[in-house]
């Protein structure tokens, strides 16, 4: 009796299930990479905005130029033509005086992103 070589179609049904079940899987993650990587982009986004402004601040003096530099970041908002590009709404700026006294400032930067989170940023600054 002569026999012949090759898979069966039970063994073929059941490697394209598992096949298909693997794929699956798969196309799953998709979506929620996508989603973690728009959200890592925008805190980059953030993280770059306040990095930007808060180091503007450490260069200034500031007794001369901290209130300018205030005024400009109380509440800083994106133009209609620049949001349609942007990953945040807009940021603002608060600046309280340490509780030990002298010329320390807590300076917490916010920025506004587009789904409503807020991205708060916190550094210290003193007179020179």
């Amino acid at each position: 009796m002569r026999r012949n070589g090759g898979f069966t179609l039970l063994e073929v049904l059941v490697a394209l299930a598992i096949l298909t079940g693997g794929i699956i899987a798969a196309m799953q993650l998709f979506p929620h990479a996508l989603r973690q990587s728009r959200a890592a982009a925008e805190r980059t986004a953030a993280a770059n905005l306040a990095n930007s402004e808060l180091s503007r601040l450490r260069a200034l003096d500031i007794g001369h130029d901290f209130t300018s530099w205030l005024d400009r970041n109380t509440l800083g908002t994106l133009a209609a033509a620049d949001q349609a590009y942007a990953l945040y709404n807009g940021w603002s700026t608060t600046v309280q005086r340490t509780a030990g006294g002298g010329d320390t400032y807590r300076i917490t930067f916010s920025v506004q992103m587009l789904d409503g989170r807020r991205e708060t940023f916190v550094t210290y600054a003193t007179r020179r």
